[in-house]
């Protein structure tokens, strides 16, 4: 069925060559049909969607090793790609100068095996070139003097061959070279080796570790040092999201991805919000710049609400909503429906276009209708309705004839159809009552709810944009959850059961 196929999908993208199985992180596409070359270099926006496909997946299938890779994929952008003042940038290069262009440590001066080049003539000074996954790719030489007992282990797992593994490079860059991806599983290395799978599993992270920490005296790839609003946006959703899947999983990581998610909110809103409203596209070295477009907006709409689901600091939710009202007045397309990529505002632009399918990014209009029925369902308020059923309007002859150019806006209107579900908890946060309440609904994929934490000492101000709370109290003085439906909730509840049946 449909889930099979994403999962199915996922594990080989996860298995493939597209992930970097030393340091976390996918690599951009794969340029062959088994999907075990990519072109190397990594995107912010594919760690940020990937990650929510994993989570989503990893939930709906009960599959632990998605989420794995989920939390994997995060700890690299937090290594790598994030600013120390809480932003993202935006990539990495593909291409990097050779291992031979720095410094060899001593157990790698002889490893080198089919990575030696011919030595310059005299008084001939020949500078390195940047080759293609020279900072991911392996010699089996390499991997022999680097992993000593473990590298049989290694390869098996691996791939890894004496004569290179990439029979797809019509370029012959990878000549002689590995490219990592997932060639058998523990289980069928244990008993081929007669070893048992922990023992396995445990080689193969010594062996993972040791060539992460060799990797790292490698020249770097070519940081892209950019913040993109958008980009930003998306990857602070990932975060967010993480932080409320993965707890059961690592309730310490799954706390430095809120931690990670919150910084960034707060770098894109006090550095690239300008007082009078407008969004900026791009920081860099303190300058940031270019009015945004309407994907800035959309994507950082989306990022804030996630968060709002996350830790309940209305502030998120407060600026999501001025945020999303200046995306309207900007960008929205009143009479047909949907929204324009630019404002109308340059006179140099003479023709305003939509972004009409999702592509390697989704279209602003698509995280636009997301956005807008998560700020409906949680106000109520009709200003939401109106670009919302225009947008569908506008896309219904893309949704019944070209279904596959626009899936994020089919989710959106079979979330629209279906209708969305709020969960408000009322209870301290941290608390074991709280958290055993939080439990019940990380613990199912549950895409048709909109989770409401509210801390009794930080109450929204009553009728305000989450006026139909403004009666919920803790009961007894524990935490609380209330079921709704169209504003309508069943019977207060502290018994995390109790909520699950009501869930159903």
């Amino acid at each position: 069925d449909a889930l099979e196929m994403v999962v199915a999908t996922l594990e080989a993208m996860a298995n493939g060559g597209m992930r970097d199985h030393v340091g976390g992180g996918f690599h951009r596409y794969s340029v062959d049909r088994m999907w075990r070359v990519p072109h190397f270099e990594k995107m912010l926006y594919d760690q940020a969607q990937i990650t929510l496909a994993l989570l989503e997946a990893g939930q709906a299938a009960g599959r632990e090793e998605l989420l794995e890779v989920a939390a994997d994929t995060l700890r690299y952008v937090q290594r790598d790609l994030a600013d120390e003042k809480g932003g993202f940038y935006s990539a990495e290069d593909a291409d990097s100068l050779p291992p031979e262009a720095s410094p060899p440590q001593p157990e790698q001066v002889q490893a080198r095996g089919a990575r030696d080049e011919v030595s310059p003539k005299p008084g001939e000074v020949r500078a390195p070139a940047k080759a293609e996954g020279a900072f991911y790719t392996w010699s089996d030489r390499e991997i022999g003097l680097l992993l000593g007992a473990d590298a049989e282990i290694f390869r098996m797992r691996f791939g890894v061959r004496p004569d290179g593994n990439a029979p797809s490079d019509p370029q012959g860059e990878f000549a002689g070279l590995n490219v990592l991806h997932v060639a058998q599983s523990v289980e069928e290395i244990g008993r081929a080796t007669g070893r048992p799978p922990e023992d396995v599993a445990e080689s193969i992270d010594r062996s993972r570790r040791a060539l992460f920490e060799a990797r790292s005296r490698r020249p770097r790839p070519h940081l892209d040092d950019k913040v993109l609003a958008a980009w930003n946006g998306l990857m602070i959703a990932a975060f967010a999201r993480a932080a409320r899947v993965l707890p059961g999983n690592d309730a310490a990581f799954a706390h430095s991805c809120l931690r990670s998610a919150q910084g960034a909110a707060r770098f894109v809103l006090d550095t690239m919000w300008r007082p009078d409203g407008t969004l900026l596209r791009r920081y860099r070295d303190g300058d940031a710049s270019i009015e945004g477009y309407a994907e800035d907006y959309a994507f950082l709409v989306f990022g804030l609400l996630e968060l709002f689901q996350s830790d309940g600091d209305l502030s998120w939710l407060d600026c999501a909503l001025e945020l999303q009202r200046r995306q309207d007045a900007l960008f929205a397309d009143e009479n047909a429906g949907g929204w324009f990529s630019t404002a109308g505002t340059d006179g140099s632009v003479l023709l305003r276009l939509k972004e009409e399918y999702d592509g390697a990014e989704r279209s602003a209009s698509s995280v636009a209708a997301f956005n807008l029925l998560t700020l409906f369902h949680l106000s109520g308020r009709s200003e939401f309705q109106g670009p919302l059923d225009r947008a569908f309007r506008y896309f219904g002859n893309h949704m019944t004839n070209l279904p596959s150019a626009v899936p994020m806006m089919l989710a959106a209107f079979s979330m629209h159809a279906a209708g969305l579900g709020q969960v408000v908890i009322v209870g301290r946060p941290g608390t074991p009552d709280t958290l055993d309440l939080e439990r019940v609904l990380e613990r199912r994929y549950r895409p048709f709810l909109i989770r409401i934490p509210l801390d009794p000492e930080r109450r929204p101000a009553p009728g305000g944009v989450l006026s139909f709370t403004d009666a919920m109290k803790m009961m007894s003085g524990r935490a609380t959850a209330y079921v709704c439906r169209d504003f309508s909730c069943q019977l207060p509840t502290t018994d995390p059961a109790e909520l699950e049946r009501q869930l159903g």
